[in-house]
């Protein structure tokens, strides 16, 4: 059994880590906030390069990114980036409505989320993935 000076000790411990766990929300281990207008105009650029036809590849180095339907060939119609988000501290999340085609079948409307990064390199991946 425990004696109250040991319970009150652990309540006071546990309620630290909770407030130092919330004061973390907003930042990741290494102190990098996301650049939250950087991100979608990162993304909105992302998404552009898939609509025109690139390639991921062709982005780099300045973003690095990857869509499973992008590198199967599908083509990217049309896109809006939604202005619901949320952040984890170091990332944007940003759910996208697009409009995407496989090379010989119907266009597909759907709503996917991308995870966007700042820094310290700009990163931009389908959540799903």
């Amino acid at each position: 059994m425990f004696h109250t000076s040991t319970t009150s000790f652990l309540r006071s411990l546990l309620a630290i880590t909770v407030l130092i766990g919330l004061i973390g929300c907003e930042q990741n281990a290494r102190g990098l906030a996301v650049d939250k207008a950087g991100a979608r105009q990162f993304c909105t650029t992302f998404l552009t390069a898939w609509k025109d036809g690139k390639k991921a590849a062709d982005l780099r180095p300045k973003i690095t990114g990857n869509d499973s339907d992008w590198e199967a060939g599908k083509i990217l119609e049309s896109f809006e980036i939604l202005p619901d988000e949320r952040t984890d501290g170091a990332n944007l999340f940003l759910t996208v409505r697009r409009t995407i085609k496989a090379p010989e079948g119907a266009s597909q409307q759907q709503e996917v989320e991308y995870v966007v990064g700042t820094s310290p390199v700009v990163t931009v991946f389908r959540r799903d993935e």
